[in-house]
Formats: C-alpha cells, structure tokens, sequence
C-alpha cells in the first residue's frame, strides 16, 4: 500500500504539530516556579521538613501536625544541647533562622527553636525562646511572616 503525496505532507504535519505542542508544554513547565516550604540544616542544606510533611500549619500558635514521615524525620536527627542551627526557606529564599533543641538542654537560647521531641507527638511548636518565651530576644518575630502565611494558606494547610 503506498501514501499519495498529500496523506505524507498530512502526516508529516500532525508530527509536526504534535512535536510543536510537546516541546511548548515542556518549555512552560520548566518555567513555572515550585512552589516551596522548607526547613534546612544550616551547615549541610539537608531537608528536614518539607510543606508535604506537613498536615497542617497553625497561624496563632506558629504549631505543625506533621505526617508520620515528618515524625520520623526529626526523630532521626541527634541535636546536641547547644541545638542545631536551621534555616526557613520558601521557594529557595531565606524567611528566618533557629535551631532545633533537645529538651533535655538546660542552656537556655532566645532565639527561634524547635524542640525536638522523642515521644512521637505529631504536634510541633516554632516556639521564641527555650525553655519559654520569656528567653526571646525583643523585637519582630518571625514566625509571622506574611509570605509563609500565605504559602500555607493557599494549600489549604493554614489553621487559626
């Protein structure tokens, strides 16, 4: 069976047209930012818990009900006493720095902290201050951070 000449030109134009559409589609993907929420060990850029390990962000209490993943993830971490420094990133940017905490620590930090907790309680506090909020250093927190905020809102994960 042979093709006429325009049943080659029709079909070499629809691989055409199709090869046209695929390289725009992969072109625009790559263009679109991902969107992400990160919190990263400061010294090696290590992820530690990601907006997937996330169930849902409390607005008011700056609390986080991670998955069981997210669980495990802080559980594997060794913090010494004197904490292990993070950072917050959305989409690549910096928001704010802190440290995980061990709270068997009895040195006290003013800055941002997670305790990190051995009891496999779901919920987790970006708390000021170890042991309490009366160690935080004055001045704006952080925590609130309006892009953050957003972020959390906009995948359905903010709580009040």
């Amino acid at each position: 069976m042979r093709l006429s000449k325009k049943s080659i030109f029709a079909l070499l134009a629809v691989c055409l047209l199709l090869t046209g559409i695929a390289a725009a589609v992969l072109f625009f993907s790559s263009q679109t930012p991902q969107e992400r929420f990160g919190i990263y060990l400061s010294q090696s850029n290590q992820l530690v818990i990601s907006d997937k390990d996330i169930v849902c962000y409390n607005q008011s209490s700056h609390e986080m009900t991670l998955t069981e993943e997210g669980i495990g993830k802080l559980d594997a971490l060794t913090v010494p006493v004197r904490g292990t420094p993070f950072v917050v990133r959305l989409n690549g940017k910096e928001v704010y720095n802190g440290s995980f905490w061990t709270p068997i620590s009895s040195i006290s930090c003013d800055g941002i902290v997670v305790e990190v907790f051995r009891d496999h309680n779901a919920i987790v506090k970006i708390q000021r201050g170890y042991p309490s909020s009366d160690f935080a250093s004055p001045g704006a927190d952080p925590r609130n951070s309006p892009e953050i905020m957003g972020y959390f809102q906009k995948i359905g994960k903010l709580t009040q």
